[in-house]
Formats: structure tokens, sequence, C-alpha cells
């Protein structure tokens, strides 16, 4: 994908034969991306391009290679063309398509602002199954594969046939003990897969480890109050916390009448109910509050961090050098806070203004 999209948009010149064909072609021609090695979306967004426009990529190419007098230039799009017209690329391609756009769900909805650990946690885990459920369920894979076979027939493309291997007799005379694959669907059933399936499922158990999870749902216990001896266990070590008090807390909290209602309630309703002035309710349930507060400030993600120094480069410019600490300070907050900033009035402003010293004001009026 990669040696794609470097061969198209590494020349202008190329980039527009492949627009010309899309255009004599009537094909909405979608762009074609690089992909990254640290973000799933441009993973996606490639092969779902090269899905979408494999004919015109095909077609410019071709020409590509009939019109260039560079020696260089024609060997690379040799190579490129056999490699895409081969059946593996093709199974390839069809096969990540639908896991990374899951994948790609995923990932933007945890890049959300307003996103908690729970709903995380739930997302999360519908992938983890999605991914299961490929693996153990016979007809994606049967899809995928049907989907390969028509695609390379309607473009004249050679489907290997399986080669068969011979008993070694290094390891085991025996060739009934020895597993052979049967057909060229078996063999990238095991080898491709099940392999990519299992990588992936592997890395997410890595990432979200389990007592990292346990935690999670002890909390979404704890706002259903359906809590076991487990959770409180997993609670007090967590947050370091007395476990018969917050067992004790949460039995009166069974039987309080005017808590929070609903199974998806929300730590800031529980909170915003227990913090409540002249109800003393802080008091008593410290080690709840203690808890939810703590698991409130824990952050989903890195993602706002990381907003914060790419909007860095984009204020701090070559031409912005001598800029002090006091303006970079104020652009930065505008531009990371933009949704505040859009809300506020400017007659507001002015009338801030108009009330300031001649002191505090640069020209006065």
């Amino acid at each position: 994908m990669q040696l794609i999209y470097n061969f198209i948009e590494g020349s202008c010149t190329r980039h527009a034969v492949l627009e010309k064909i899309a255009n004599l072609t009537n094909t909405k021609l979608k762009t074609l991306k690089s992909i990254s090695t640290t973000r799933w979306a441009c993973r996606s967004e490639a092969i779902s391009a090269v899905k979408e426009n494999y004919s015109s990529i095909l077609a410019a190419i071709e020409e590509i290679i009939d019109n260039t007098k560079q020696s260089d230039v024609r060997a690379k799009g040799k190579g490129i063309l056999h490699q895409m017209k081969t059946f593996e690329f093709i199974f390839a391609m069809l096969m990540l398509d639908p896991i990374l756009s899951s994948i790609l769900k995923t990932s933007a909805f945890l890049q959300s602002p307003n996103i908690n650990l729970l709903t995380a946690v739930e997302i999360v885990e519908s992938l983890k199954k999605l991914l299961v459920s490929m693996r153990n369920t016979e007809d994606d894979f049967t899809d995928i594969y049907h989907k390969t076979i028509q695609m390379c027939k309607n473009y004249d493309i050679e489907i290997p046939q399986l080669k068969k291997r011979k008993v070694s007799t290094k390891i085991d005379c025996l060739s009934s003990t020895q597993h052979y694959m049967s057909s060229k669907e078996e063999e990238m059933k095991v080898s491709v897969y099940y392999s990519t399936l299992d990588h992936m499922i592997s890395g997410i158990n890595i990432r979200f480890n389990q007592e990292t999870m346990n935690m999670i749902q002890s909390i979404g216990n704890l706002l259903v109050l359906n809590i076991n001896s487990n959770d409180i266990s997993v609670l007090s070590t967590a947050f370091d916390l007395n476990s018969d008090m917050l067992k004790t807390e949460i039995n009166l909290l069974k039987h309080t009448d005017n808590i929070p209602k609903g199974e998806k309630n929300k730590c800031g309703d529980w909170i915003n109910w227990l913090t409540q002035s002249n109800c003393g309710r802080e008091t008593i349930f410290c080690n709840v509050i203690k808890a939810l507060k703590t698991f409130m400030i824990i952050p989903v993600t890195s993602c706002a961090c990381e907003r914060s120094f790419s909007k860095l480069s984009i204020v701090k410019t070559k031409l912005r050098s001598t800029m002090t600490q006091d303006r970079l300070d104020g652009l930065l907050t505008i531009f990371i806070e933009q949704e505040l900033a859009y809300n506020i009035k400017i007659d507001d402003v002015i009338d801030t203004f108009k009330n300031l010293t001649p002191v505090d004001r640069r020209m006065e009026l």
C-alpha cells in the first residue's frame, strides 16, 4: 500500500494520469493515503482507497509504464503492478478492509473528548467480541474468500494451486501424524486469516490488561449498587479505601430512597448527589465519593495532550519566532479551547476592556 502511494503521489505527472483515467472511466476517485505507523485511521483509509480505485490504479500504472522514459520508474511500476495482480494481495486487501474499518470506528470513538472509562471499556469489549466472532465463525472468511475468487476472475488474475509438501523423514517418517492443507482455501484461512485475527486479539488483551478492566467493571457495578466482595476488594486496593467502611456505605446507599436511578448512571450524577450542600452525604459516604472522584480524573487516552503539542507546531512557526511566552500562552489557549472561544460574546469583551483603567490598557480611548 505504501509503495502504491509513493509511486502515484510522488509525482504530479503520475497523479494527473490517475485522475485522467478516473475521469475517462467516470469513476469517483478516492484520495490515496500514506500508511502511518501510529494512526490506525491512515491504515484503514489507505486500504479502502486502493480497494475503491483498484481498476483505475491498474490502468494508470500500465499507462505510466508504457509512456515513461525513466527506467527506474518503469521498473518500479512493473513491480507494483505484478504485486497488485496476485491472489495474496487481493485476499489481504479484502480481509483487512472490514477489520480495520471496525478498529477505525473504535479508535475515533476513544479519541472523543467527552468519553469516560466505562463507555470506553464497553466499546473495546464490543470490538474484541467482534474479532473473536470473526475468528470463530466460518461465514466471514467464506464471504471474503469468495469475493477474492470473483475479483481475481474479473481481472484475469491467476489463482495459485496448493503446493503439496513432501513428508519430512527427519522429524517423523509417518505421514499420518503430520498435518497437510487440503485446499488453498484452508491454507489462507489457517496461515493468514486466523493468524491476523489472533495477533489483533492478542494486542487488545495486552493493551487492555485484566487488572485495569476489573477495576473499571467494579466501578460500573458500584454505580448500580450491584457489588460483591471481589469488587470491594478490587476498589479498596486500587483507591486505597477501607473495605469494611466501603461495604457499610454501599449497604446504606441501597436503602436510601432518593439516590440516582437507572442502570447507566454517570459518575458525575453520583458525585453531584453526594456533594449537595447542607446534606452531609460527603462525610457519611466518604469512601464511595473518594473512589468516584479518583476514577473521574483518570484520563481515558492521551489524545488531549497530543492535540496540544500538535497545535503548538501550528501556532509557533518560524515567522513567529520572536513571540513572547505570554502571547504564546494566550494564542494556544484560544486555539485549543476553540469551543469556548466561539461562545465568547464580542460585546462583553468590549465592555470589559472599556471598564479597565488606563494603566491596564495599551492605548487610552
